[in-house]
């Protein structure tokens, strides 16, 4: 379990955590494709969500 920026338990399963992972995964996968300012920034946007809601778990889906 990770603590969120409540200081709640985010259970790697959640539901939510997942779709953010899977968004993640799709978002680097266009960015390989095309490293456009574009992409890059969705990118590195959805990263700081994650890492704000669920410190720690973005290397988690490398």
């Amino acid at each position: 379990m990770f603590q969120n920026v409540h200081g709640s338990a985010v259970n790697e399963n959640h539901p939510v955590l997942f779709a953010l992972g899977a968004q993640l995964q799709a978002l680097r996968e266009a960015y390989s494709r095309d490293p456009s300012e574009h992409n890059r920034y969705h990118l590195v946007r959805l990263e700081s969500l994650i890492q704000q809601w669920a410190p720690g778990q973005v290397a988690a889906f490398n």
